[in-house]
């Protein structure tokens, strides 16, 4: 009996193919882009829950919004550390980068030897020996505690370990350096994608600091505790303790299962995600599913009501009522598992470029739980599928059903018509989108941020001393001979991240100003290096050795400055020309800076922060033991060749093979990664919820114009041309998805606006946009229903009332 079911399954495919193939990779594609979001929305979600006690492990923020900055990572361990005598506080953990060590105490050794060839360490932090408590780690080898708790001794991972000695059984090893030696007391597994830490070299703590470590600080609560009264309590502490506007700033606890939603800040081990991106994931995992799904079963319906007189004859053979349904399951079921075979083919094809977009590491994990969900879905989608339209064609008399009488089933029509309105709006709701992510992205690509992105390389995290001299170093002269490099410019600053450092003045009018006053320490030629805008006055030039900052026999410093106009108005000077020439005085007390130039307000970091009024100095401020090089190239030079020639020349010169080159125009973008993702996931999906609106309208006007046969064919024995007839058909369809559209717009301004609110500067949601995604989304209405209509009314009329 299968055999025989199968055998008329195939009959069927092979009878009307195309409505087969429609349904199947319709199906196919919709199941295939469920699985795909919802595959990244689970990785999201996964973010950090493999490690010890995780949901009761916090990480301290700084809050600096009171002084016109943002929230940051960091803090300050003495505050964390004074808060385990509290009773629900369990422990506290410690994380700072080695290259930060120079603030704190004497400077650990960066650049190591190994076998007479000089590397450096890559993503090297000093740790509290209890980071195991805190951090899932793997010990491959070695003893973890030790390298934590004994001066000289190293804990590397793996792959570190591989790129050092060539092998992961590194233990005893040594690294030398200027006046010492590295051991390595154990080896760690790689960390995994889905966490935001990232450290590839770990030691101890030293145990003289010359003031509290600020770095990254984990706090493990008591299950009872509440983190928002620890945080509250740790402000009041830090406040106490502070003068000035440091009574201003707070603290917050961030869950660590949360970080990677919080993670977007300048000083990130890892630029984390959006909850936005996962919400918008998650709702679209099940709208695809959900649409997919409705748009089989309505094809499905449609394709029975064809074989109507089959079943009608069938049934007058004495076809029972029973063997129909199995007919119609059986079919169903077969097509389903044949599609969700092409979607998860089609998962495996599509994850490489999925993850080279979304810059993620998902996979296609065959386990018990995706397996139950497949089949779930695959035997709920066949059932539902093949029942319907059984019981629905089956229920009728043999009579009736060859007479062509199909005019029951009211209410699954109007299930039908709601889905379709559903696919409408959503189609509407994602042009919308579309086009408001992509003008919002165009608005902060073309922003005037004060300085020039375009034809910009920046060189990221070089030692200080060998970029930052008077006479200038031997590496930037290097640079500046490459073929297309225009100017070198040394700088403490990466201009699409944040301000690293403050210069406080007294000004000659007498003022002295509160709040944020950032500075950039940069070399010779900022202006042109930079693009920066020059109102009045000159750049920094080597042609005035004065401009470099000196110190005297006295102790006193002086050096040229360059004052944004948004910083001399707040200095109280309406016209800041009048600045030039003029000498301010450092709060310190021990620094004079000279104005030489006015230049035009610079944005630091995303289009999400604030525009500050700030100075720049020419090596005033150069307490940083790394700097950054920016190279301005010429245009039409070959960019990755110059790129290229960079790194030989530092890997020669500094010996640090794992240097970062950018171009500033994408670190630019990626400093709005979130929302480049949010775009490209909203475009991909735009297209899909169109091509499933087009598949559902053609199963809803399938099944109608089998409906409608007669009536269509009436029509034009009364004289009804075929446009008439298309536009008839059309019309319900069209108020259908007006509906939905209508719908639409008021909940996609009300999400659109919400989204637009986290930037300074944004574009207004203006009407053309719903116009645009309303005629967009009737105009394609229309053209599936017509190319569906216009054959109906091309049907000679004889065929169709031949037998009446």
């Amino acid at each position: 009996m299968l055999i025989n079911y199968m055998r008329i399954a195939l009959r069927v495919i092979k009878h009307d193919t195309w409505h087969f193939m429609l349904n199947l990779f319709g199906f196919s594609i919709g199941l295939a882009a469920a699985i795909i979001v919802g595959l990244f929305a689970a990785y999201e979600w996964s973010y950090d829950n493999q490690h010890p006690n995780g949901e009761r492990v916090y990480r301290v923020h700084t809050d600096y919004r009171a002084w016109g900055l943002q929230m940051i990572a960091h803090s300050d361990s003495r505050l964390s550390l004074e808060m385990l005598n509290h009773t629900q506080v369990e422990d506290v953990l410690i994380l700072s980068q080695m290259k930060d060590l120079g603030y704190f105490s004497e400077p650990l050794a960066m650049e190591v030897v190994i076998n007479g060839e000089q590397a450096r360490l890559s993503n090297a932090y000093v740790a509290s020996a209890n980071i195991g408590d805190f951090i899932q780690l793997d010990v491959l080898s070695g003893d973890l505690d030790k390298a934590l708790t004994e001066p000289g001794k190293l804990a590397i991972s793996r792959s570190e370990s591989i790129r050092f000695f060539g092998t992961e059984n590194a233990l005893e090893k040594t690294l030398s350096y200027d006046g010492g030696r590295y051991v390595i007391a154990a080896v760690f597994a790689d960390l995994p994608d889905n966490t935001h830490f990232v450290f590839d070299t770990l030691t101890g703590i030293p145990k003289v600091l010359s003031r509290p470590i600020r770095g990254y600080v984990y706090m493990r609560l008591d299950q009872s505790a509440d983190p928002r009264v620890i945080a509250e309590q740790i402000t009041t502490n830090m406040r106490e303790k502070s003068t000035g506007r440091g009574k201003k700033l707070s603290i917050t606890l961030n869950s660590l299962q949360d970080l990677h939603f919080h993670s977007n800040g300048p000083f990130e081990m890892k630029q984390g995600s959006s909850k936005l991106v996962m919400q918008v994931s998650i709702a679209l995992t099940f709208l695809l599913l959900l649409i997919a799904s409705v748009n089989f079963i309505n094809l499905n319906i449609a394709s029975a009501a064809k074989r109507a007189k089959e079943v009608g004859v069938r049934k007058a053979l004495g076809a029972s009522k029973s063997q129909l349904i199995t007919q119609f399951l059986i079919e169903s079921l077969f097509v389903v598992t044949l599609a969700v075979v092409i979607a998860l083919f089609l998962v495996e094809l599509s994850i490489p470029y999925v993850n080279a977009l979304l810059e993620r590491s998902l996979s296609l994990s065959f386990s018990s739980l995706f397996l139950a969900l497949v089949i779930s879905v695959t035997l709920l989608i066949g059932v539902l599928a093949g029942l319907y339209p059984a019981l629905f064609i089956a229920s009728f008399s043999a009579k009736r059903v060859l007479s062509g009488d199909l005019q029951r089933g009211k209410t699954a029509i109007w299930v039908r018509k709601l889905t379709l309105a559903l696919q409408g709006g959503l189609s509407v709701a994602l042009i919308v989108a579309a086009v408001v992510i992509y003008k919002q992205m165009a608005l902060i690509d073309s922003l005037p941020v004060g300085y020039s992105k375009l034809d910009r390389i920046i060189i990221k995290d070089l030692p200080t001393e060998a970029v930052f001299q008077m006479e200038g170093s031997h590496l930037l002269a290097q640079l500046e001979q490459i073929e297309g490099v225009e100017h070198v410019l040394p700088s403490n600053t990466i201009l699409t991240e944040d301000i690293t450092a403050e210069l406080f003045f007294t000004w000659p009018n007498g003022e002295q100003l509160r709040g944020t006053q950032p500075t950039i320490s940069t070399g010779f030629n900022p202006v042109e290096t930079l693009g920066l805008e020059l109102v009045a006055g000159r750049d920094f030039s080597s042609d005035y050795i004065s401009d470099w900052a000196v110190t005297n026999d006295q102790g006193e410093r002086t050096f040229s400055v360059l004052i944004s106009e948004g910083l001399a108005k707040q200095a109280g000077y309406s016209d800041p020309t009048t600045l030039l020439g003029k000498t301010l005085s450092a709060n310190d007390g021990n620094s004079r800076a000279k104005v030489v130039g006015i230049i035009k307000d610079i944005k630091i970091g995303s289009a999400r922060q604030q525009q500050l009024p700030l100075s720049i100095n020419a090596a005033a401020i150069d307490n940083s033991p790394e700097s950054h090089v920016v190279i301005k190239v010429g245009p039409g030079a070959n960019k990755v060749r110059i790129m290229e020639q960079a790194q030989r020349f530092i890997s020669t010169e500094l010996a640090v093979s794992d240097v970062k080159i950018n171009l500033i125009e994408d670190d630019y973008r990626h400093a709005h990664i979130n929302e480049y993702r949010i775009q490209q996931l909203v475009l991909l999906f735009s297209g899909l919820a169109i091509l499933l609106t087009c598949l559902g309208i053609l199963g809803l006007a399938s099944f109608s114009a089998i409906r409608r046969q007669k009536e269509i064919a009436i029509r034009k024995v009364l004289g009804s041309s075929r446009l008439s007839i298309v536009n008839l058909l059309s019309k319900e369809f069209l108020v259908i998805v007006l509906c939905g559209g209508g719908v639409a717009c008021p909940v996609s301004y009300i999400l659109m606006s919400d989204w637009l609110a986290n930037f300074n500067e944004r574009i207004e949601l203006a009407l053309w946009i719903y116009g645009v995604a309303a005629i967009s989304v009737i105009g394609i209405t229309w053209l599936t229903v017509a190319s569906l209509a216009l054959r109906a009314a091309s049907t000679r009329p004889s065929l169709i009332l031949r037998y009446e």
